[in-house]
């Protein structure tokens, strides 16, 4: 286990904005994200519905701050999620940016570690993205925690099908549970 001399404060959720309040993963992002908040963390999302709004509502219930970085209405592209109401009221602070890769740089800053859900292309874009800058910090990186089944296998896959460095794989780690993503967010840091 790859430790960091960062300060973990602030928790970034990415997942399926499509998941629906009575699934399975919706629940689990509330568990996490309460979790977290009643251990003093600072839950951060794109102000979304699906795993973002599960995150900041799991963070509300434990009286926990919810922070959102959300893209200007005017500025949404086709096919985008959407800003959802609920969220927006939920939140804390909540960061309007002109454009998507504006979005995903602001979640960047603001972010001290990444807890990552099943999603789709836009999940996708954030874990790359993520990933690529857990690397060029190493030591004093952010996190990323995959929360799931599914995502053991697929982080496997990634890492032994490309050519990943060692630094890499040790930003990692994969998850089961809420009280895992805590454990491994307390043991990360130095």
């Amino acid at each position: 286990m790859m430790k960091t001399n960062k300060k973990i404060k602030r928790v970034a959720f990415f997942g399926d904005a499509m998941v629906k309040e009575d699934g399975e993963n919706f629940k689990k992002a509330m568990a996490v994200a309460k979790l977290l908040a009643k251990n003093g963390f600072i839950v951060v999302d794109g102000g979304g519905p699906g795993i973002m709004l599960a995150a900041s509502r799991g963070a509300k219930e434990a009286g926990g701050v919810v922070e959102v970085v959300v893209l200007d209405p005017s500025k949404e592209p086709g096919n985008y999620e959407g800003t959802n109401q609920e969220n927006l009221q939920l939140a804390d602070r909540v960061y309007t940016m002109e454009s998507y890769p504006a979005r995903l740089e602001k979640l960047l800053e603001l972010a001290d570690a990444y807890v990552i859900f099943d999603g789709g292309v836009g999940t996708l874009s954030e874990v790359g993205m993520t990933w690529e800058m857990a690397k060029f910090n190493h030591g004093h990186h952010e996190p990323l925690v995959f929360f799931g089944d599914n995502w053991g296998q697929v982080v496997q896959d990634l890492e032994k099908g490309m050519n990943y460095e060692k630094k890499e794989k040790d930003v990692v780690f994969t998850v089961d549970s809420p009280e895992k993503v805590l454990m491994t967010l307390t043991k990360v840091e130095n």
